[in-house]
């Protein structure tokens, strides 16, 4: 079938119906594959992005956990062993008549670490006193950390508490 044969309008449908084709084909062919694959590149770019800010607060993390680990060996250079700072503590905070108990624990070592552990058993504490010790241990005691604690309150009255807790310190080899 040739072309020159066919009258001007059936011409125009016929190159119309090939401009179409052609098009289609370029969007479907080429376009539409290249489109995904973009969508895909940006997706990933957007997740390793992701990836890249979270290993930076890592990264940020690691460098402010040396800071402080190195502020507590300057710290702990001339201090007393755990178990007096506990003590301490414990008389600082007014919980010392509450004190039950106060046994060491045997000491362990991690790495270029050496933990230290005390038991402690508290008696008839309020809330506030236990808050003020926890406070004090926390914040004033300069590396001491709880590391396990268990509250009950007593039976015949339920405004004071007995507690068991488990305190910690590290210390560098």
């Amino acid at each position: 079938m040739k072309l020159t044969r066919l009258n001007q309008r059936e011409k125009t449908v016929v190159i119309g119906g090939l401009v179409v084709l052609v098009l289609l084909f370029v969007w479907f062919a080429l376009l539409t594959p290249y489109l995904n694959s973009i969508k895909k590149l940006d997706r990933k770019i957007a997740a390793h992005q992701r990836g890249l800010v979270k290993v930076e607060k890592i990264g940020n993390e690691i460098v402010q956990l040396r800071k402080q680990l190195a502020s507590v060996d300057t710290r702990k250079k001339g201090k007393r062993p755990l178990f007096s700072q506990v003590e301490n503590i414990t008389e600082q905070t007014g919980v010392r008549d509450q004190l039950f108990s106060m046994r060491p624990q045997p000491a362990t070592t991690q790495g270029k670490f050496q933990q230290q552990l005390v038991e402690i058993r508290l008696k008839k504490v309020t809330l506030a006193q236990l808050v003020k010790l926890l406070h004090a241990v926390e914040y004033r005691s300069g590396g001491i950390q709880v590391k396990s604690m268990r509250v009950r309150p007593r039976f015949e009255d339920r405004a004071v508490l007995d507690v068991n807790m488990v305190l910690m310190s590290l210390e560098k080899l």
